[in-house]
């Protein structure tokens, strides 16, 4: 049987991916696929590209969240993005993968992004995943937007942020989907950050929900009550993944008897 793996986009509740993955490595269960948007399509090319989960774990919690900030307001979002795209090829750079290829992963892995010249959604299967990574978390209005050929990418969760649909495309046998997105927040924005994101997400909620149907088994980790950007709940998000996995491990297991 070929399982595939879709993860969501959810800014920092996009961590909750870790714990989900940790309990599957826990149980030997296999992934034949990574299918991922935004902070899903990071965790997922880390994953793909054969870096084990506990080391992307390490590497999440002790990197300072002001290292990823460099304001690029004149770069047509407010966090410019050199500073991630730098850290994420150094650390891949450590794990002696340099700027790997996409085509050439150790499980086969698709990032979404949306080109804003033509309104469509391009998905990476080739070329820099380094690149990949960088453009599919480029948030509108938050982080600068990624020139790549003549197209010019941004999150893929404007119009895919959960892409359940390419696993399927993909015949995967058994399909997970990780959801760590809410239609409606517990807590009221606290910045322009968040007031940006939370207008983003919610425009994004009606395809997101008709892509469940292409999932046999839905991880929802109870993150919804932690805000988009609160780095301080990083732990949190992750030990969440964790508890979500480990309540619906035996369903998963079902389908792979």
């Amino acid at each position: 049987m070929k399982v595939g793996i879709a993860l969501g986009g959810g800014a920092v509740r996009g961590l909750a991916h870790i714990g989900v993955i940790k309990v599957l490595k826990k149980y030997e269960i296999p992934i034949d696929f990574i299918a991922g948007t935004s902070m899903g399509g990071a965790i997922g090319g880390l994953v793909a590209a054969g870096i084990d989960i506990e080391e992307i774990e390490e590497f999440i919690l002790s990197t300072p969240s002001y290292r990823f900030m460099d304001l690029g307001i004149r770069k047509r979002g407010l966090i410019a993005g050199n500073k991630i795209y730098a850290m994420l090829i150094h650390f891949l750079e450590q794990k002696g993968l340099g700027d790997i290829k996409i085509e050439n992963l150790k499980i086969p892995f698709r990032a979404v992004t949306v080109d804003i010249i033509k309104g469509k959604v391009f998905v990476f299967d080739e070329g820099s995943l380094s690149l990949a990574i960088r453009a599919t978390t480029s948030v509108p209005g938050i982080f600068s937007p990624v020139h790549y050929q003549d197209k010019v990418l941004v999150d893929g969760g404007v119009l895919n942020n959960l892409p359940a649909d390419l696993l399927r495309e993909e015949e995967m046998d058994v399909v997970i989907a990780v959801d760590v997105e809410r239609e409606h927040e517990e807590q009221e924005p606290r910045n322009l950050f968040e007031v940006v994101y939370r207008s983003f997400t919610i425009m994004m909620t009606r395809q997101r929900r008709a892509n469940l149907k292409y999932a046999d088994v839905v991880f929802r980790p109870e993150v919804g009550h932690i805000l988009a950007f609160d780095t301080s709940k990083i732990r949190e998000c992750i030990d969440a993944g964790e508890r979500e996995a480990q309540h619906k491990i035996q369903e998963l297991m079902k389908f792979l008897e």
